[in-house]
C-alpha cells in the first residue's frame, strides 16, 4: 500500500509538472510578424531600419519594389501578419529598360488586399500608385500627382488640384480620438517633419490625428477597412528627424497591433 501510495504521488507530481511546462510554453506570446516594403523613393535607410530594429515586440522582413512586386500576391497573408508600406512607385511611365510594375503585379495586390491582409501606409507612401484608383481606396487617400489630376474631378462634389510639399516644417499634432487603442493616453505634440498640401482624404475613413498648419492637409492619420483588409495610414515619418520622435514610434507600434487584432476580431466575426 505504502509502495502504491509513492507511485501515485510521484505518477501526480510528474503530470502536475508536464502541465505546468505545458502552459508556460502555451502562454508565450508569437511576436507579429511583418513585411516592410520600400523603393521608389530615396529615404534614411539606416536609420529608418534602427528604427525598426528598436520594436522589440515584432520581428521583420525587408522587401524592395520594383523588383520585389510578386511578392505582394495572395498567400502573403499566411507568411505574414501585416505589410508596411514605405515605397512610392509609380507603374505608369517607367523607361521601357527600368524594372517597373506589371498590370498584372498590380492586380495580384489588389487580391491579396481582398484576402484581409493588414496594411499601414507610411508618409510617401500615399503617393504610390497614382493613376490606380484602387490604391487610393486602400490607403483612404492620396498624394495627387499631377499627372492624375483628371481622376479626382468631380470626387465627393469637389475637383481636386495637384498635391504639393514642403519639409524641415515644425508641425503640430492633435489627438483626434483619444479613445482609439492606437492614440489611447497619447497626448498633442510637435514632430519635425514634411507636410503635404491639398492632398485628398476619403470622408470615409476615422480620422486618429490632425495638424493646425494653416498650408497642411489637416488629416495627419486615420484607420479604415478596405474589405477585410484593416487600414492605417500615417502621413508623417519623412527622415531621420522624425524617426527620433518617440511619439511616431509609438504609432507605429500601436498601429501595427492594432492591424493584427483587428484582423483576429474580423475572422472571428466571420466564424
Amino acid at each position: 500500500m505504502r509502495t502504491r501510495l509513492l507511485l501515485t504521488g510521484l505518477l501526480l507530481s510528474l503530470l502536475f509538472g508536464l502541465s505546468a511546462c505545458t502552459k508556460r510554453v502555451t502562454l508565450m506570446p508569437q511576436k507579429p510578424k511583418i513585411l516592410v516594403v520600400t523603393g521608389g523613393h530615396p529615404f534614411d535607410e539606416k536609420e529608418f531600419f534602427e528604427m525598426f530594429d528598436s520594436f522589440s515586440g515584432i520581428t521583420y522582413d525587408r522587401a524592395v519594389l520594383p523588383q520585389d512586386m510578386d511578392l505582394l500576391s495572395p498567400g502573403l497573408e499566411k507568411k505574414y501578419d501585416a505589410v508596411v508600406s514605405y515605397d512610392m512607385n509609380h507603374f505608369h511611365g517607367k523607361p521601357q529598360n527600368e524594372p517597373r510594375i506589371t498590370d498584372a503585379q498590380r492586380a495580384n495586390f489588389g487580391k491579396l488586399m481582398q484576402t484581409g491582409m493588414p496594411l499601414l501606409i507610411l508618409h510617401h507612401s500615399v503617393g504610390g500608385y497614382p493613376k490606380w484608383p484602387p490604391y487610393r481606396d486602400m490607403a483612404g487617400g492620396a498624394y495627387i500627382y499631377s499627372g492624375a489630376v483628371f481622376l479626382y474631378e468631380d470626387l465627393d462634389g469637389k475637383s481636386w488640384p495637384a498635391s504639393e510639399s514642403e519639409h524641415d516644417i515644425d508641425m503640430n499634432i492633435m489627438i483626434a480620438d483619444k479613445d482609439h487603442p492606437i492614440t489611447q493616453g497619447l497626448d498633442d505634440f510637435t514632430i519635425h517633419d514634411e507636410i503635404y498640401i491639398g492632398m485628398y482624404v476619403s470622408p470615409n475613413v476615422h480620422v486618429l490625428l490632425t495638424t493646425d498648419d494653416p498650408r497642411a492637409t489637416k488629416e495627419i492619420a486615420w484607420v479604415h477597412h478596405y474589405g477585410n483588409s484593416p487600414v492605417f495610414t500615417l502621413v508623417l515619418g519623412h527622415d531621420k528627424q522624425s524617426y527620433a520622435n518617440e511619439n511616431l514610434r509609438k504609432l507605429l507600434v500601436r498601429g501595427i497591433d492594432w492591424l493584427v487584432n483587428e484582423k483576429k476580431n474580423i475572422v472571428e466575426t466571420q466564424q
